[in-house]
């Protein structure tokens, strides 16, 4: 979750409360304001920390969805500036992205007023926010509710999803059996991939260790 310099802690703990029989929840928050955000000696965002910081909280994590806000309160990004570089990290993670002014992100995305954009203009701007995997655009004061809505919708998780979280869980331990050509890669490693659908030898691993994983079944019931 991308915010500003509002704490959303209460929101985040009222989130895990009500899913708590469902899910077991992990919140990475960000504050775009945060002191230790700032240029040195200014007031200014600065980027290259903001996006050390990103790397820091959901390089060894696996992220089911991102929430940012659209207006930060900051001239050098905004909330599509966001999805950008965390793609650039993770570039098939999902994202929720709310405000309290649509015009201003309608005026962002397609260059002018939407009374004013051509049917042309206004497909290509629906088109850019799709190919950026912005799943859904909601108002500043309804961003719980509809988080809520997305995870208890999305809550069947793929077996993708299933080996991701576990491998994460011992990311530091190296890869030995089955699949030579991953042999020596660290669990995380193997989970990046996976997560960004980066190589398409992780679907030939997860065949592997499936095959080998009912291979140990049939001689344990045997």
């Amino acid at each position: 979750m991308l915010i500003d310099d509002k704490d959303q802690e209460d929101v985040s703990n009222s989130i895990k409360t009500q899913l708590r029989n469902d899910f077991d929840l992990e919140f990475l928050l960000i504050r775009t304001a945060a002191p230790e955000l700032k240029e040195d000696n200014s007031e200014d965002l600065d980027l290259s920390k903001l996006k050390a910081v990103i790397e820091d909280k959901i390089g060894r994590k696996h992220i089911d969805v991102a929430l940012t806000d659209f207006d930060l309160e900051s001239d050098c990004i905004n909330g599509l500036g966001i999805v950008r570089m965390v793609h650039e990290i993770r570039p098939n993670v999902n994202f929720l992205i709310y405000s309290g002014n649509w015009n201003k992100v309608i005026r962002t995305v397609i260059g002018k007023d939407y009374q004013q954009a051509s049917i042309e203009e206004l497909v290509e701007g629906i088109n850019n926010l799709i190919h950026d995997n912005i799943i859904n655009c909601i108002g500043r004061t309804d961003y719980k509710d509809d988080l809520i809505k997305y995870l208890q919708k999305n809550k069947g998780e793929t077996i993708e999803h299933r080996l991701s979280v576990l491998l994460r869980a011992n990311g530091g331990m190296k890869f030995e059996s089955c699949f030579p050509e991953f042999k020596g890669m660290t669990f995380n490693e193997i989970a990046d991939m996976i997560d960004n659908h980066s190589d398409a030898r992780s679907d030939e691993w997860i065949e592997a260790v499936l095959t080998q994983t009912i291979a140990y079944l049939v001689k344990v019931n045997q």
